[in-house]
């Protein structure tokens, strides 16, 4: 039997920092390796990111400008995965079957009415177009079935894989102290209420916070406000960070702090679990709900409520070691070898592999 074409949509691998760049990159390293007797895998990729994936896997680039309007010089396969929304921005080639994978309705927040109705109607034409919708939590899930037309579909939940990172390498990055640090890590925009942890920070003149991550977001100007004038000058912003460290921030922080409010799914929370740090995070959208019990809810985000929430269950904690490796357990679950089987099978199920 001739085996059938899938293509993953990696445009975003020459974006490591981020999180698509990582799922990107994560893809690229598990599809490149995987021998299968029914499918064979082409990546599309940036135009400037040249890289041999070895003798199972073919390649296109696409050309930002042009494929926002034409098809032209894209190839023609069995089965298209377009694993972000953001990639519904230019052409698709010639596909018998198109996978959408949805990880957030951020736009709903993010944007003016105008360019959310525009969010809307390419994301509603993407849906029309699908033969399966996934996306990455039953938060996510149910904003889908709330805000869209699925014209019968059902929406397949299959979450994120998370990178195990515990056993790569780790560097000390300079503006580390020595003293006691909270870490938070993510892009600096509005929705992860970065500027609530530093002005929590007046209620712990003994620790320091690290808040990491791209920074040429027009947000960081408040961020850099609120530390400015936070009286015991004990947070930095940063910026980007390698990923050496970011794993030695993991493993050394007293607690990692993540009071976002726009979230598809929350990756950093889980990447601190898996070094079994405590973790407190926002009650909104997916992170309760990928988090379980294994993180302390912040249900009031007030800096001096979320100061007495961090000050009430961050002490003793790293003395149950019961309550440490549950955290890395559930971190476990979220595993790249359960998310790639999950979307394989899809594949083959679409496909009457």
């Amino acid at each position: 039997m001739e085996r059938k074409t899938v293509l993953l949509d990696l445009s975003d691998i020459g974006n490591p920092t981020s999180g698509f760049g990582q799922i990107a990159k994560n893809y690229a390293e598990w599809y490149s390796a995987m021998e299968d007797e029914t499918l064979k895998f082409h990546f599309l990729l940036p135009p400037a990111y040249e890289k041999d994936f070895g003798p199972l896997v073919e390649t296109s680039h696409f050309r930002r400008k042009f494929h926002k309007w034409f098809s032209k010089g894209l190839p023609t396969v069995d089965l298209w995965h377009s694993t972000t929304q953001q990639q519904l921005k230019r052409k698709r080639g010639k596909c018998g079957k198109f996978v959408l994978t949805i990880h957030d309705l951020n736009y709903l927040t993010e944007k003016n009415w105008i360019r959310q109705q525009k969010h809307r109607l390419v994301l509603q034409h993407a849906i029309n177009q699908a033969d399966a919708i996934t996306c990455i939590s039953k938060f996510v899930g149910r904003q889908i079935e709330e805000q869209f037309n699925l014209k019968g579909k059902s929406v397949r939940v299959i979450y994120n894989g998370v990178e195990d990172i515990t056993g790569q390498p780790e560097a000390k990055p300079t503006f580390a102290t020595g003293r006691p640090f909270f870490f938070a890590i993510g892009q600096i925009r509005p929705k992860k209420n970065f500027h609530l942890l530093v002005d929590m920070m007046k209620e712990f003149p003994d620790h320091d916070l690290y808040v990491c991550g791209d920074d040429h977001f027009a947000y960081s100007k408040v961020v850099r406000e609120h530390i400015e004038a936070l009286p015991t000058k004990n947070a930095v912003l940063v910026g980007k960070i390698t990923g050496e460290e970011r794993v030695w921030l993991y493993r050394h922080c007293e607690a990692f702090l993540f009071p976002s409010v726009g979230e598809g799914f929350g990756l950093p929370a889980i990447e601190a679990m898996q070094f079994g740090r405590a973790v407190f995070i926002s009650s909104a959208t997916c992170l309760p709900e990928i988090c379980g019990d294994c993180a302390t809810v912040w249900e009031n985000l007030s800096p001096d409520e979320m100061a007495k929430v961090v000050k009430a269950h961050l002490p003793g904690f790293y003395d149950d070691a019961e309550r440490i490796e549950k955290l890395k357990q559930h971190a476990k679950e979220f595993s790249y070898k359960k998310h790639i089987s999950a979307y394989m099978n899809l594949y083959r199920e679409l496909l009457n592999t």
